[in-house]
């Protein structure tokens, strides 16, 4: 790429195979590159490769997979009609139709020039589908075991009316709690907008067992233009969300106020940028877990610096071999067991001792990193939850870094 004498696209063309295009051959590279999926992410973007793609005129889910509602009324916010909670009902997909919401979701995405990880990389039996209330399905997606998270889960889904895709988003799990985001493509914001968030809220609640949501400043308009435009920060009020800081949440007290008491006010954008400050969080039950993946990426980052002078490499080095001694992992040096214990070593290590001596954490442990390695996201969700050693250890940890 860096010769002179000649174009890297010639070189490239003179090894295409019977039938491939400079694409496909520039792809097959990557493809074949020996360094983590996420750094060819960036390396891909960096290089500012544009793609030209063609699309039919409309992309719906078959009617195979719908059960179409047809309106008297919409139920918005201010609707007084008063749905009753039905329990979804999941629909066993058999592998063409699974392919058939992944083939949808990733063509509506691409259209609108957006993308998510849990869709892009995701696969047929990694799909979940759930027939809800009024038309609406949703269908929940992991990601392969070499595109996941080490500590947190990741998961993606997409949100149909009638079939048609209207809104789609990610959450980021961790024990009984989740980050959380909703984007309703701009065609069918307001209407049942509202409702539409509802309904994931509690399917979500649902399937993974969540106690608590919380949202990223991004998702209600910080370092966003769109959020600010579309007054998302609302949608996550109205949904029961509150600022986690003190004057982010007196300030949306007042703000609501002003809207409760002016059927016209709008809070204008100056209100929304410093609204969009602060995380939000919606709480459940008051026995969630009350930190996200984020806390311990800082925890992380203190650790590392306090222990290892920010020397990370050293730091992997030494955590991947100790943790994978002490837990008895012989596949220790597998690519995907390697990236979760280099996430997770730090963190357990900072207080060896205990450790040591917590002979069910130490199981539960080597039952979390296999099933995040190459198991079921589903299952380690599941396993995370029923961690209480573990769960408590982090507590003591992040409270013992506070002071």
């Amino acid at each position: 790429m860096q010769d002179a004498n000649a174009e890297w696209k010639s070189w490239l063309k003179q090894t295409l195979k019977k039938d491939e295009d400079l694409l496909d051959r520039f792809i097959a590279i990557f493809d074949s590159s020996d360094i983590r999926p996420e750094i060819k992410d960036e390396l891909w973007n960096a290089i500012g490769i544009n793609v030209e793609i063609n699309f039919p005129s409309h992309c719906a889910l078959p009617g195979s997979l719908t059960i179409p509602y047809y309106h008297r009324s919409l139920n918005s916010k201010n609707s007084k009609e008063k749905q009753p909670v039905i329990k979804p009902v999941r629909i066993k997909l058999d592998e063409t139709e699974a392919a058939q919401i992944i083939d949808c979701s990733r063509k509506i995405l691409a259209r609108k020039l957006r993308e998510i990880d849990p869709i892009s990389f995701t696969e047929p039996k990694l799909i979940s589908y759930y027939l809800l209330q009024r038309g609406l399905s949703i269908a929940l997606m992991a990601m392969v075991p070499e595109r996941r998270h080490p500590i947190d889960s990741y998961m993606g889904y997409m949100v149909f009316k009638n079939g048609l895709p209207v809104a789609y988003a990610g959450s980021w799990i961790l024990f009984n709690s989740a980050r959380i985001g909703l984007n309703v493509f701009g065609e069918f914001r307001g209407g049942e907008a509202q409702y539409i968030f509802q309904q994931v809220l509690q399917l979500h609640s649902q399937v993974y067992q969540l106690k608590r949501f919380s949202v990223d400043p991004y998702q209600i308009g910080k370092e966003n233009s769109d959020g600010i435009h579309s007054g998302a920060f609302w949608v996550y009020y109205h949904a029961g969300f509150r600022p986690i800081l003190k004057a982010q949440r007196e300030l949306a007290a007042q703000e609501a106020w002003k809207k409760k008491t002016d059927p016209v006010y709008r809070s204008p954008a100056t209100v929304l940028k410093k609204l969009a400050d602060s995380r939000m969080e919606l709480i459940m039950n008051k026995s969630a877990v009350a930190f996200d993946a984020t806390d311990l990426s800082i925890a992380y980052a203190s650790i590392l610096e306090k222990k290892y002078n920010n020397n990370r490499m050293l730091a992997e080095k030494y955590s991947v071999k100790k943790l994978a001694g002490i837990l008895q992992l012989k596949n220790y040096q597998e690519e995907n067991i390697k990236f979760v214990l280099k996430n997770w070593g730090l963190l357990i290590l900072s207080n060896e001792t205990l450790f040591h001596r917590n002979s069910t954490l130490k199981r539960s442990l080597k039952k979390l990193f296999q099933l995040k390695a190459d198991g079921r996201e589903e299952a380690y969700i599941s396993e995370l939850q029923q961690a209480v050693e573990l769960r408590k250890f982090l507590e003591d940890l992040l409270n013992d870094l506070k002071h």
